[in-house]
């Protein structure tokens, strides 16, 4: 098995396993507890996480909120189909995104979008660029999109396809929701930190009051998470880059915790990725820095990372060949024993993907 072979990351998937609508109870969600060294795994539920965690841990969460970045319209003049996905705002009522429409786009492309709130709101492309990921536009809008709430929740494109197939509807009115945490905040993201789904307010208290620590921080999830590893040597992948942000008091208690040797419990790949991008060597110890900082950070099995923060790694089931699929036999440190820990999980029918079941990894 070579771990620079993009095909050494795949798996067989049954579709059945593939979770495409929430849990009633978030906190209900099954847990595969991985302990990496001594390489056993045991059944038990994300509520249970209160017994899991020893006092001496302290739990580091993405508090990023997903808007609804999904723009559907139509071609002005033609009435063709329209789709922008915004990705960031770059000025007052112009935003950098995505494109789908049934005609050529460049600049001087308008289109209409509809809201609820019956104004009819006008999108002129403005530029276009090529990116990593594909071309990207840049639209100037005659009326904020976010505000008049036009925009749809931007599910997964699995979601969509797996409901599509089934003749359900894509979104309602709780979806957005459903699909962020509990903890949400920070406006920005267009995709759900979903480890963090599993969460509800009373699980947090309970952690809290057994003595470990809660502490948030900001990684705002990009259209890049969405980005299959397309070459067959996995080195070859260009990592997306996505704006983070850690407030000067979240840094200073983290860098307490790490000084007085409590282990931090990074919550999703987000989180991870935030505090092993973030991590500065200080004068006798590492520390984080804090304030607003991209980090483009690409972890996988060779790559050299060591990791420094992130003690332990609490993630769902992720897509074969994918980014968050190398971090985690990372993390776990043998590609070989991570492949069987997901066939276990599929023997067992845990759920997969951003409405799935979790997993959690240990160093006992």
């Amino acid at each position: 098995m070579d771990i620079f072979e993009c095909s050494s990351y795949q798996f067989d998937l049954p579709d059945s396993l593939i979770a495409d609508t929430p849990l009633k109870s978030r906190d209900q969600a099954r847990l595969l507890v991985v302990n990496r060294r001594s390489r056993t795994i045991e059944h038990r539920k994300i509520c249970e996480l209160p017994e899991i965690l020893t006092k001496d841990f302290a739990v580091v969460a993405n508090n990023t909120k997903v808007f609804k970045a999904r723009l559907l319209g139509q071609r002005e003049g033609t009435g063709g189909k329209v789709e922008f996905f915004l990705l960031s705002q770059t000025g007052e009522l112009q935003w950098q995104g995505l494109m789908k429409a049934g005609a050529k786009v460049t600049p001087g492309f308008s289109f209409l979008v509809p809201s609820p709130k019956g104004v009819l709101i006008r999108g002129e492309v403005v530029s276009r660029f090529d990116a990593p990921g594909g071309a990207v536009f840049e639209a100037r809008f005659s009326h904020d999109p976010v505000l008049l709430d036009a925009g749809e929740v931007p599910l997964p494109p699995y979601i969509v396809q797996q409901r599509e197939s089934r003749g359900s509807r894509v979104s309602d009115s709780d979806e957005l929701s459903q699909y962020n945490t509990v903890f949400s905040k920070e406006s920005g993201s267009v995709a759900a930190p979903t480890a963090g789904r599993h969460f509800t307010l009373e699980l947090i208290e309970k952690l809290k009051i057994q003595g470990i620590p809660w502490e948030e921080i900001t990684l705002h999830v990009g259209i890049g998470t969405f980005k299959p590893v397309s070459s067959a040597d996995i080195r070859d992948h260009a990592m997306h880059e996505e704006t983070t942000g850690i407030s000067e008091d979240t840094a200073f208690r983290l860098n307490a915790y790490r000084k007085s040797g409590r282990k931090i419990l990074a919550v999703g790949t987000t989180t991870a990725r935030t505090l092993e991008g973030r991590a500065l060597l200080g004068s006798d110890l590492l520390v984080l820095e804090p304030g607003r900082k991209a980090v483009n950070l690409y972890i996988h099995p060779g790559s050299g990372h060591e990791w420094k923060w992130a003690d332990a790694l609490l993630t769902n089931f992720h897509l074969p060949g994918s980014t968050l699929l190398m971090m985690v036999a990372s993390r776990i440190g043998d590609l070989g024993f991570t492949l069987e820990i997901y066939r276990k999980a599929i023997e067992a029918k845990y759920r997969f993907y951003s409405y799935g079941d979790a997993m959690i990894i240990l160093d006992q």
